[in-house]
């Protein structure tokens, strides 16, 4: 996302994790990386998302169709130097330009690397209802007291 929105942008924000974006449509049919909210503004903020962060995308049903994708897939972001261009690699090996993903397309930022901070969707872990495991406690106790 760097190469394009660095030379014709202003303002740009560094992409975190945990972060919702989307791909926006801009001049000269270029696509940027903007958050979720500046979708449909005239003039968003890009995002850069620096080489090697992971990130998620959540497709449509139409995007599914188009891009051969179920309604997630995981990818990591490259930025290429010779030529120039920005690169999202999936795990099966796909390969897809920035500009040639559908604008509108939505993706949460899972790591940046470098940073220590996880997206929530990768710390998410079960529960442990505390209620539960003091009740298992001492029936497991009267339950072995018996043998």
């Amino acid at each position: 996302m760097c190469w394009f929105s660095a030379e014709h942008a202003n303002n740009i924000e560094d992409a975190k994790a945990g972060q919702r974006l989307g791909i926006k449509k801009m001049h000269g049919d270029a696509n940027w990386v903007v958050g979720e909210t500046d979708l449909e503004a005239p003039r968003p903020c890009p995002v850069c998302l620096i080489d090697q962060t992971r990130v998620l995308f959540r497709f449509s049903e139409s995007q599914q169709a188009s891009l051969h994708f179920g309604s997630e897939a995981e990818a990591v972001f490259r930025m290429s130097k010779h030529p120039k261009r920005d690169i999202f690699e999936f795990a099966d090996g796909k390969q897809i330009t920035l500009g040639d993903l559908p604008a509108g397309l939505i993706f949460d930022v899972l790591a940046v690397p470098g940073s220590e901070q996880l997206s929530g969707v990768l710390n998410m872990e079960p529960a442990v209802n505390d209620e539960e495991e003091t009740e298992k406690e001492p029936f497991l106790a009267r339950l072995l007291a018996h043998f």
